[in-house]
C-alpha cells in the first residue's frame, strides 16, 4: 500500500515570537515601579498622618493635664488667700504699730518721741525690705487689701512701689516728701475738698525731722479726727540701713493722748501707720535714647536716675460711737484711698517745678 507524504504547512511549523524591545520593557518597569513607589508613599503619609494624630493627642493630653495641674495650683493659692484674708480681717494685725502714750508737758512729749525714734526706723525699715524682697524693684508695683474687721472697722492697707525718674538726686525727693508730709492738710483740702486743720508739734532732732500732728477734717456727712507721729530722716551714704544713700518715713498712730484726747462722742476716729523708702537705682540705657545734644558720644552709656519709692500704709476708720448715716464711713473710706495719690502727684509737681 503505498503511503502519502504531506509537506509541512505554515500551521505546522510556527514563526518564532517576536522579541519585545528591551525599552518598552524597561518602560513597563518603570510605571510598575512608580506605581509601586506611590503605593508606598499613600501608605508611608497613612502611617505619618496616624503617628502626627498620635503625638498631637499625646501632647493635647499633656497640656491638659499640664493646664489642671496649674488650676489645681491657682485654686490653692486661692484658698490659702482666702484664709489669711479671713484671718486678717478677724485679727487684724498691724506690724509696724507701736504702742503710744503721750503725757501732757511738752518736755515729756519730746522725749517720748525722740527716744522711739529709732526703733521706728528699723521697724519699717525691716517690714518694708520683708515686703519687697522678692520684687523686681525696677518695675512698679501696686496691692491692696480692704475689708471690715469683727469689730465693724474698716480697714485698708495699700504697698506699691513708685518710681520718679530724671530727678537731681535722691534728696530732692526726700525733700519734696517731707514738704507734703509738714503740709499734708493744704494738700488733702485742695485736692480732696475736705476741710482738714493741723494741731502740732515739730521739733528736729540730729537732723531728723519729729512731728506729732493732729487733724481735724470736715467730711460730707462727718467728723474725722486723726493723731499721729511722724519722722523722717536722710541717710547719707552707707548707713545702718542701705549701702549707699537712702531715706526713710515712718508714721504712727497715738493711741492715748493726755493732751489731746480722742473725741469718740463728735469725731470719728482714723488710724494712719505708714512706712516710706527711698532709695536710688540708676539702671543704664544706651546713650541713642539721649537726643544729640545731650549725648557726647554715641558709644558711650548714661545712667539714668531713678528714686525708688517703697511705700505701705495700714488705716483704720473705727466704728463710730454716735448714730451716723449710713454711707458716712464708705465715703470717708472712698476719699481716704486716694490719699496717696494726692502724695505722689504733690512731690511729682514740687520736683517738675524744680526742674523747670
Amino acid at each position: 500500500m503505498a503511503s502519502h507524504q504531506r509537506s509541512p504547512s505554515r500551521d505546522d511549523n510556527p514563526r518564532p515570537k517576536k522579541r519585545v524591545p528591551t525599552y518598552i520593557v524597561r518602560k513597563a518597569e518603570t510605571r510598575a515601579l512608580k506605581k509601586e513607589v506611590q503605593t508606598l508613599q499613600k501608605q508611608l503619609a497613612a502611617l505619618q498622618d496616624a503617628k502626627d494624630d498620635a503625638s498631637v493627642t499625646l501632647v493635647a493630653a499633656n497640656n491638659q493635664k499640664l493646664r489642671e495641674h496649674l488650676r489645681a495650683q491657682e485654686l490653692a493659692i486661692a484658698s490659702t488667700s482666702a484664709m489669711i484674708f479671713n484671718h486678717l480681717s478677724s485679727q487684724p494685725d498691724n506690724p509696724i504699730k507701736t504702742h503710744i502714750h503721750l503725757p501732757k508737758q511738752w518736755a515729756g512729749r519730746r522725749e517720748t518721741l525722740v527716744n522711739m525714734k529709732d526703733d521706728k526706723f528699723r521697724q519699717c525699715f525691716a517690714y518694708l525690705s520683708a515686703r519687697s524682697r522678692n520684687l523686681d524693684l525696677t518695675k512698679k508695683h501696686f496691692a491692696s487689701d480692704q475689708y471690715e474687721d469683727a469689730s465693724g472697722n474698716l480697714i485698708w492697707q495699700p504697698f506699691d512701689v513708685t518710681h520718679f525718674r530724671g530727678v537731681k538726686s535722691l534728696r530732692q525727693v526726700y525733700d519734696a516728701l517731707v514738704f507734703f508730709m509738714f503740709n499734708l492738710e493744704i494738700s488733702v483740702s485742695e485736692t480732696l475738698g475736705d476741710i482738714t486743720v493741723r494741731e502740732d508739734y515739730d521739733s528736729v532732732d540730729n537732723g531728723a525731722y519729729i512731728s506729732n500732728h493732729r487733724f481735724v477734717s470736715n467730711h460730707e456727712f462727718v467728723t474725722s479726727e486723726v493723731n499721729t507721729v511722724s519722722f523722717a530722716q536722710y541717710f547719707e551714704g552707707p548707713n545702718p540701713f542701705h549701702s549707699s544713700s537712702c531715706a526713710m518715713l515712718a508714721t504712727d498712730a497715738v493711741d492715748e493722748d493726755d493732751l489731746h484726747p480722742y473725741n469718740s462722742q463728735e469725731f470719728i476716729r482714723r488710724d494712719v501707720s505708714a512706712a516710706v523708702l527711698l532709695t536710688e537705682e540708676r539702671p543704664k540705657r544706651n546713650s541713642s535714647d539721649w537726643s544729640q545734644e545731650e549725648s557726647q558720644d554715641e558709644d558711650e552709656e548714661e545712667e539714668e536716675r531713678v528714686v525708688v519709692m517703697r511705700r505701705v500704709a495700714f488705716m483704720k476708720i473705727h466704728n463710730p460711737k454716735f448714730e451716723a448715716p449710713e454711707n458716712a464711713l464708705s465715703d470717708m473710706s472712698e476719699r481716704i484711698t486716694q490719699w496717696p495719690k494726692v502724695m505722689i502727684q504733690t512731690i511729682q509737681d514740687i520736683i517738675d517745678a524744680q526742674m523747670q
